[in-house]
Formats: C-alpha cells, structure tokens, sequence
C-alpha cells in the first residue's frame, strides 16, 4: 500500500501483512471526510502536444523531455531547460511542484500490473532501462527543494512514475512502487552511487526526466460542491475564466522576463549575483556592463558558455 511518511514527507509503497518472518506490521492513519470528487482527474487532448486537465486548471506536455530529444539531465539543468522551452506555441514552461506533479500520477498502473508507466495513457512516456535492467518508465524532476532535518537543500523531489527501485539483499528490487516520490542530489557525479542508500537501499538518480507544466484555462463545473479560486504562487488566481475574445493562454513573454522574474528576490526588475543561482563564470558571462546585476536584456537567450545539449538559457 502507500503512505506519507511524516517523518521525511516523502510519499511511499508500504509492505501489508507478514514479510519475511515479521510479525504484520501496523500503521498510523488519518482520516478525511468531504467532496469525493477531489483529486480525480479531468484531462482533455488539447491536439497540439499538450493535454489539460480541467480538474486542476493545468495544462501539461504529453510528451517528456526524453521524447523531445533533451533526455534526462540533473536538477539545475531540468530547472534552465524549462524555463527557456518553448513548446506547442507557449514560452512559460515551468517544472511542476510536487503537488502537481503526484495529481497526474494514476495509482492504478504499474509497470508489473499494466505494462505501463503509473499515467493515463492520454501521456506519452518515454521507455527506459532501470538498474535492475528492466524495461521501466523515468521518474520527473519537480521544481520543490526537498529540506532536509539539518536544514540544507541539497536534495530536490521527483516523482517516480514506474519503478522506485532499491538494492536489497543482494539485488535491485522495486522497493517503494510506482508513484513514489523520492529526493536527490540537485547535482553531482551519478558514479558515485552504485547500490543506493538508506535502509532499503534506495537507487540514487541525480539525471531524471521532465514534463513541463503551466497555468491552463479552468473551466467551471456546472455540478458538485463549489470551488473558490484562490491566489497561487504566483498570484494568478486558478479558475478564473478568459474575458470573451482574449486568448491570454498563448500569451509570449519577453525574452529574459521568464529568467529575471525567477530569480528576482528583491523586487527590482533584475538579478543580483547573490540572486543568480548559476555558476559565478556565467554570471559574469552574462553581465555585459559590469554593473553587479543582470537586466532583462542581458538576460540570457541562448546556450550557456561551453554549453550542454539538456540547457538552453
């Protein structure tokens, strides 16, 4: 079965019953009443490479990063690549949170179930080969830090959508299910982990792929309890319906107005070094006058310096 663990937030499979030789294991539950209908999906193919879902007004890339040629790429690199796609006719890509990201996970799929990633089918999945050298199905990097009890960030989360592989008595095992969500180094040398870690062994993966999310168009439904729009992270209110003979949702941003509005903290319409979540040489790179900060005209549009082929500035 699967659970929250509290004591990490991470969400994953539980063994129910006696297993090897242990007595049957208990859990702690907590218990919710209310609208039924939450957290059930309401996708709709929008024919243009993207499927919306109603439910939650987002709007999603059928495809993955694997299926666009971009492959899988660390956290920093999966956060660039995002930020400066443009797809399907929109530039405002971003990397979902953990939250978005586990409401499109479907529970009833599995790899040893289905034969199929933990997704409606209406998505497009890339086919990979897991560590036990299984045909398997990626995990998505999301665009939460995951922090950790010292209080570092070191780790972000990524939701696996086929198997959360472990390395338990001697050989790679699917430890924690389809659907789990797990954290990693944001960065690092993916050699360095051979047989995981942590009690159950857990697979180390520092390249994951992506699919993108942004702000979809809402519709309202005409049946069960009513829904308030509230204000998200961004303070676009969800829900809210375009003014007749408006088309907002193909709205195209500046160039270096998605970069800028990331990373400015302080309000002033530009990146400070101490903002800049790159390396030094490339803020320099990008600083062209000098003067400590990058503008929205410096800001960058094209590959970084000596460039990777998973980033796009």
């Amino acid at each position: 079965m699967f659970g929250v663990n509290f004591a990490d937030g991470r969400i994953k499979g539980y063994p129910i019953g006696k297993t090897h030789g242990r007595r049957e294991k208990t859990y702690y539950v907590m218990y919710v009443r209310g609208n039924t209908d939450y957290g059930k999906n309401d996708f709709e193919d929008n024919s243009d490479g993207t499927v919306t879902d109603k439910a939650a007004g987002l709007m999603w890339m059928k495809v993955d990063s694997g299926k666009l040629k971009a492959g899988k790429m660390n956290w920093r690199q999966a956060l660039e690549w995002a930020e400066n796609l443009e797809y399907a006719g929109y530039s405002d890509w971003r990397l979902p949170n953990a939250k978005e990201l586990q409401s499109i996970v479907d529970y009833s799929r599995s790899p040893d179930v289905t034969k199929s990633a933990a997704i409606d089918p209406i998505f497009e999945v890339t086919s990979i080969t897991n560590e036990g050298r299984q045909v398997d199905y990626p995990c998505y990097w999301t665009g939460t830090t995951h922090k950790a009890a010292n209080g570092m960030g070191e780790n972000a989360v990524y939701i696996s959508f086929g198997r959360a592989m472990g390395y338990m008595r001697g050989h790679w095992t699917d430890v924690h299910g389809a659907g789990a969500q797990r954290s990693d180094p944001k960065s690092g040398d993916q050699g360095n982990y051979t047989h995981g870690r942590g009690p159950q062994g857990d697979a180390i993966r520092i390249y994951n792929y992506v699919r993108c999310v942004r702000e979809g168009v809402a519709h309202p439904r005409t049946t069960g309890p009513k829904v308030e729009t509230v204000q998200n992270s961004r303070g676009l209110r969800m829900g809210r319906q375009q003014a007749p003979g408006q088309d907002r949702s193909r709205k195209q941003f500046p160039p270096g107005e998605n970069f800028v509005s990331r990373l400015d903290q302080d309000g002033d319409g530009k990146v400070s070094r101490k903002e800049f979540d790159g390396p030094g040489e490339h803020f320099n790179h990008f600083d062209k006058n000098g003067d400590g900060f990058i503008s929205r005209e410096e800001a960058p549009k094209g590959p970084p310096p000596g460039g990777q082929r998973h980033k796009r500035y």
